[in-house]
């Protein structure tokens, strides 16, 4: 059986926020312009209204704020993360089922344009993502890392651990590499750095 299949999809889907509804894609897209050309103080609704073509009441009617449409954003883009685990890892067995899809995680949230812009210009924003809400999105990272990985311990594709630790080890491995990603081919390092620690 391939390690695809017993690895529990759903349930990570049902702790992320909610899907927003597909109606919502054209100002959710018109967000992420926006997001990328302004950053995220500088962007405002009339922004996204303005890059939609519709009036900034448009916006404000379906998502209220700048604030909620970069959360609904985050949700669609950790839907569209997870859906696409079973095709990441469809040819990977063992343990390396992790590395492989850590590694399509950290360079998908590299390549975003929002995330981008934010490396690049939001020094102020980064800083006090660090110093007010790191450890609870670490926290809310992990609750969500340690079923797939209590799974995988289960189904003996890795080592019997406390997959609470671990997860927040991953976690801590992920949010790192999204700033500043070890040099070479990034699979080949996480293979290197949590192979060790997951072979059964």
């Amino acid at each position: 059986m391939q390690t695809a299949t017993i690895l529990p999809f759903p349930q990570l889907i049902e702790r992320l926020p909610a899907l927003p509804p597909p109606r919502l894609d054209p100002l959710l897209d018109a967000t992420v312009v926006c997001l990328a050309r302004h950053g995220l103080s500088k962007t405002s609704v009339s922004d996204i209204a303005r890059e939609m073509g519709v009036a900034p009441s448009t916006v404000y009617r379906n998502v209220g704020s700048v604030d909620n449409a970069v959360l609904l954003v985050i949700a669609r883009d950790g839907h569209r993360l997870i859906q696409r685990i079973p095709e990441v890892i469809a040819d990977v067995e063992g343990p390396r089922v992790i590395t492989v899809f850590l590694a399509e995680a950290i360079r998908r949230c590299r390549d975003h344009p929002v995330v981008g812009k934010i490396l690049r210009d939001e020094a102020e924003w980064v800083g006090k993502l660090a110093t007010r809400r790191l450890d609870s999105l670490l926290q809310e990272s992990a609750d969500v890392a340690a079923p797939l990985l209590a799974a995988a311990m289960a189904a003996g594709v890795v080592r019997e651990q406390d997959p609470m630790t671990l997860a927040h080890w991953i976690v801590r491995i992920w949010s790192t590499c999204i700033f500043s990603p070890p040099p070479g081919d990034l699979t080949e390092a996480l293979d290197f750095l949590l192979l060790p620690v997951l072979q059964p």
